[in-house]
């Protein structure tokens, strides 16, 4: 009966993603009036805390929630005092209306502006997050790609992607390498072993907390109707890429694109020759973390396959042992068609001085998979080393420390417990300082290229704050920075294609643009002070942002983008956050 229910909802949901696409009606407001009813736009659980903010009020305004079901009006009182908030100069009046928990479609209204329609209901992130799953499976590179949900096509591209730009210790530069598959990493067509390692670990470790969440069928992909999880399916395409990426040796190389960046073209058109690029030990961390999850993972599944994952894994820490030093193959020439993923005058963060935190992510999850004490030895020799940051390419070791306190499957130690408990609980105190003084209640406060998933990533700490403390305060603020996601921002919009009434529409995405459509579930980078695209303006921190096309600063979409929102949702709507 429950796998009935599943398939009619999927159905259901894909006739939604369906009819979604195109232009969507937004708020109202009178013609010259200033003030915005800003909130979620998705919508709310029925025990969640709402909060809505009225930006710009006018004074004695009546405020009132509007069902649009039955036409009931509920008059809201301001819940706190007018805020000046610092860094938009937006003036913000919170509205709380966190008792109303009648399922249903609300708007609210402050004299002649509406909010954006939405939801509070226990099903009200359903088809938001299997649009940002699918999302995946429109970047799929390599095969066919003929979505009857979006009417996207394109014949299989890339499919020579197997030349090597530079010789090594094992190859030859003419030496092939079948490298195809895998998955566009954002707008343009290159392939990244970090990002791809990035995203399977945000969703392969939600998978492991809470696999009710997704089901066989719930995606509407090829694979769907195979007996296993749709997600674990999308999953797959990208592991098997990633093995591809590995030597026999176990090292990795780290990305695969064309020397030349595309432009106006369809990922079939690109008919370039591109190039596999040189070995690091932060890739080869990388890989053999992605690799000895899903081995895990799909243990239950395809005992072969994880067999496969688990031997990749194995490799790749070998030759780590054997090269305990970090070593990447870089060349002059290497980013003309593809972003460097380390450290540059963009990317200057101290994590990517060093792989530690690519081999200590590996070593837990490995230990975790595999129960080989060598591995928690490793996590106790370095722990004290590793500072709790934001789970992105650049610093695996937050999901590490939470793998490992979380996990049930090995013996854990109560001191390493405790050590990590106090370094999450001292990261989310930082946070939730940030968001008390903020008055969008935004914990990010580096406007930098993908400030979005920082946000995301943010909240996803409070929410793990929330998960081994129950403290409410941590999952308030966790909510906090999905609201802003979502459409309680400056910009009264949605940072994702396709959801809420006001969605970004001129998302930077090759295909998209060649193709002339709107590809829903695309995360897009959000404000970014640098704004290198000089598009969108710069030097304004929250309000560097523009919806536009050209803005591939702050506009674009990426793969880990996706993955730390879908993280977000999954923890929120779970019961655990």
């Amino acid at each position: 009966m429950k796998r009935t229910f599943r398939l009619l909802l999927s159905l259901a949901i894909a006739v939604f993603l369906a009819t979604c696409i195109p232009q969507f009606k937004g708020h109202t407001q009178a013609p010259d009036s200033p003030v915005k009813v800003l909130l979620n736009q998705v919508g709310y659980y029925p025990q969640w805390l709402k909060v809505a903010f009225i930006s710009s009020p006018l004074k004695g305004t009546p405020i009132q929630l509007i069902n649009l079901d039955n036409q009931q009006v509920v008059e809201l009182d301001p819940s706190e005092p007018v805020q000046s908030e610092r860094l938009s100069g937006d003036v913000l009046q919170p509205v709380d209306f966190s008792h109303i928990q009648q399922p249903g479609k609300y708007i609210v209204r402050a004299g002649s502006a509406e909010s954006a329609p939405f939801s509070i209901s226990d099903n009200a992130y359903q088809t938001t997050l299997i649009s940002l799953l699918r999302s995946y499976y429109l970047q799929r590179c390599g095969v066919i790609l003929d979505d009857p949900i979006t009417g996207l096509y394109h014949a299989p591209c890339h499919l020579h992607d197997h030349n090597l730009a530079h010789a090594d210790t094992l190859h030859q530069v003419n030496d092939k390498i079948n490298a195809t598959g895998g998955w566009h990493d954002a707008g343009d067509y290159g392939k990244y072993v970090a990002t791809t390692a990035t995203t399977v670990a945000r969703i392969l470790s939600l998978y492991e907390q809470h696999p009710s969440l997704f089901w066989d069928g719930q995606l509407t992909i090829p694979e769907s109707g195979n007996g296993i999880p749709d997600v674990l399916d999308e999953m797959k395409f990208g592991l098997d890429w990633m093995l591809r990426m590995q030597r026999s040796d176990g090292a990795v190389y780290r990305k695969l694109s064309g020397s030349e960046w595309p432009i106006g073209m369809a990922p079939d058109e690109d008919a370039q020759t591109r190039y596999i690029y040189g070995i690091s030990t932060p890739e080869t961390g990388k890989l053999a973390g992605a690799m000895a999850m899903a081995a895990r993972v799909f243990e239950s599944f395809d005992v072969n396959l994880a067999d496969q994952y688990q031997a990749s894994a194995d490799l790749a820490w070998q030759y780590l042992e054997g090269q305990p030093t970090m070593q990447v193959d870089w060349y002059e020439g290497d980013d003309s068609g593809s972003g460097k993923y380390l450290a540059s005058d963009i990317d200057r963060e101290e994590s990517l001085k060093t792989d530690l935190d690519d081999r200590f992510w590996a070593a837990v999850e490995l230990y975790i998979s595999t129960g080989n004490k060598k591995y928690q030895q490793y996590l106790e020799t370095h722990l004290l080393e590793i500072t709790y940051t934001l789970f992105e390419w650049k610093d695996l070791s937050p999901l590490a420390l939470v793998d490992y306190r979380l996990q049930k499957r090995q013996p854990s130690s109560s001191e390493l417990n405790a050590i990590i408990d106090q370094k999450l609980l001292t990261k989310a105190d930082e946070i939730l300082t940030r968001v008390e003084n903020n008055g969008y209640r935004l914990a990010n406060h580096r406007f930098i290229w993908g400030s979005n998933k920082l946000a995301a990533e943010e909240g996803i700490t409070l929410a793990y704050a929330y998960q081994i403390s129950q403290e409410q305060r941590y999952q308030y603020a966790a909510l906090d920075q999905l609201h802003f996601l979502l459409g309680r921002n400056p910009f009264n919009q949605t940072f994702v294609t396709g959801v809420g009434a006001n969605p970004v529409r001129h998302v930077n995405h090759l295909f998209a643009r060649a193709k002339g459509l709107l590809i829903p579930g695309l995360v897009v980078g959000g404000p970014n002070s640098d704004a290198q695209d000089n598009i969108a303006p710069k030097g304004l921190g929250i309000l560097s942002y523009l919806d536009d096309e050209k803005s591939y600063a702050t506009n674009e979409y990426a793969i880990d983008y996706n993955a730390s929102l879908i993280g977000l949702i999954g923890l929120l709507i779970s019961g655990n956050a």
